[in-house]
């Protein structure tokens, strides 16, 4: 018996042995598990930090875009009104040789002329985005009208002009300078 006991005590110990070894093994697993864990946590705030880096990225690229485009629309702009303002007074020169042309000379070809040039300039203005705008009969805009003065009439009404005014692309070129009523 014995040599039954011995072998009894021997496989208990080589179980107790094993049990040890699977114990040991199971907390290094466990030990694993929980650095893998914690290192997932750490990746997934890591990403989380680079998507939010992206999408901030992406707006300033997008602001950047928008802010570019619109930044070459205004200089585009100011060039075309910097040429602009220095052909329409020209216009403006033609329109009263126009007016002030007295009638025994309105049926001359200079006259003509001078009618089909003003005409061909307002054209090719207007292809160009170039367009007078009527002001008689309005009220007062201080962002398209410049009051050159004031005569009895309805109260800060538009009764006359001096001078026509203009828009570029929706945008005022120059404003109109108007002659208002004083309200007397």
């Amino acid at each position: 018996m014995s040599q039954h006991h011995d072998k009894d005590e021997i496989l208990e110990q080589d179980i107790d042995m094993e049990g040890e070894q699977e114990e040991e093994l199971y907390e290094q697993q466990e030990d694993i598990i929980e650095e893998q864990q914690e290192e997932i946590i750490k990746d997934e705030w890591q990403i989380k930090k680079l998507k939010d880096l992206l999408a901030r990225v992406q707006a300033d690229h997008e602001n950047f875009k928008k802010r570019t485009e619109r930044d070459k629309s205004d200089t585009i702009f100011f060039l075309k009104t910097d040429i602009f303002k220095k052909i329409l007074p020209r216009l403006d020169d033609l329109e009263r040789i126009i007016q002030n042309t007295p009638e025994d000379m309105r049926s001359g070809a200079l006259y003509e002329g001078i009618i089909s040039l003003q005409k061909s300039l307002l054209k090719d203005l207007r292809t160009l985005g170039v367009q007078s705008f009527d002001s008689k009969g309005e009220a007062i805009d201080p962002d398209k009208h410049e009051v050159m003065t004031q005569i009895p009439g309805e109260k800060d009404m538009i009764l006359d002009e001096f001078e026509k005014g203009y828009m570029l692309e929706k945008r005022v070129l120059r404003v109109a300078k108007v002659v208002v009523g004083s309200g007397e």
